[in-house]
C-alpha cells in the first residue's frame, strides 16, 4: 500500500467514527413503562371512539398537535390525526401526552 492510501484510509476511518459519535450524542426518546404506554393507548382509543378534540404534546416536535383521531393503524404503528384540513402521521411512540382540547 502506498503511503497516501494508508493516510487516506485513517482519515476515512476517522470520519466515520466522528459520525458515529454525533449520532450517539443527539437527543434521544425517553422511555416509559408498560403502564404509561397502555394508559396513553386508552386515552386515545378513547378519544377516537368518542370523537374527541384532543391535543397531542409530541417529542421533538415544536408545536402541539390538535385535532380528532382519523385512524391508529396498528401496523405503521402511527396515529392519524385531522388537524386543520390536513391529516397529520404521529409515530405512537412520539407522543408523550394526550390533553382534551374542551
Amino acid at each position: 500500500m502506498l503511503p497516501e492510501h494508508v493516510v487516506a484510509i485513517n482519515k476515512y476511518n476517522e470520519e466515520l467514527r466522528d459520525l458515529d459519535m454525533a449520532k450517539a450524542k443527539g437527543p434521544k426518546r425517553p422511555t416509559r413503562d408498560e403502564f404509561e404506554l397502555e394508559e396513553l393507548g386508552e386515552r386515545l382509543v378513547e378519544a377516537q371512539q368518542e370523537d374527541l378534540e384532543i391535543s397531542l404534546i409530541v417529542w421533538n416536535w415544536d408545536q402541539r398537535v390538535t385535532g380528532k383521531i382519523t385512524k391508529m393503524d396498528s401496523r405503521t404503528k402511527m396515529v392519524h390525526v385531522y388537524d386543520n384540513g390536513e391529516e397529520v402521521k404521529v409515530p405512537f411512540l412520539d407522543i408523550m401526552k394526550v390533553v382534551s382540547s374542551d
